[in-house]
């Protein structure tokens, strides 16, 4: 019963609207403005025979005012690889790259470093001291360790008596004075 209803509405309302436009072109007719301006090839819609298509089935009245809408979301998904595409793309070349400007070169060896960091390859050097230092107290540092101060003592420089004193056969780095390893307070 409902679907015969509903499909009395739809066509009642499709005849209603096909003598509404006729109704129109006569009015125009025969008012004195004559018929409405149009191309040659155009033919009118109210004057042409409709085609009905009876394999469709009738659409319901939310389809109707759903379906002039359109909503702005995508349909699909775009892909990881699209994304990144886009992201990394090389017609955008560096787009998203931004130039640094805290770069500065390292007071005491030249390298560049970040403004506020570590040279690295002053740090590269100050490891590569420290280990070499470890690796000179040997087991002491790991199973004996010393209960009095340790003192590092490089090529042409005196013994102090009372300290653990550990000797460096190497001359001392220019970076590294002596007075680093004075306590302070």
């Amino acid at each position: 019963m409902a679907s015969f209803i509903r499909t009395f509405v739809l066509t009642f309302s499709h005849k209603w609207n096909i003598s509404m436009n006729n109704l129109q072109l006569l009015a125009n007719i025969l008012s004195r403005k004559g018929p409405p301006p149009a191309f040659a090839i155009a033919a009118c819609p109210s004057l042409m025979p409709t085609q009905s298509s009876n394999s469709s089935p009738p659409q319901s009245g939310l389809d109707s005012i759903f379906d002039g809408i359109l909503l702005a979301v995508p349909k699909f998904r775009r892909s990881l690889e699209k994304r990144l595409f886009r992201k990394h793309n090389f017609c955008g070349f560096m787009e998203h790259a931004e130039k640094k400007k805290n770069i500065i070169p390292c007071l005491e060896c030249g390298h560049f470093r970040e403004k506020g960091h570590l040279c690295e390859n002053c740090y590269n050097n100050v490891r590569q001291e420290t280990k070499e230092m470890q690796a000179k107290m040997g087991d002491d540092l790991l199973f004996n360790v010393p209960r009095s101060e340790v003192e590092f003592v490089y090529e042409g420089e005196k013994e102090v008596g009372d300290k653990y004193t550990v000797k460096m056969e190497k001359p001392r780095p220019s970076w590294f004075p002596k007075q680093l390893l004075n306590k302070t307070g």
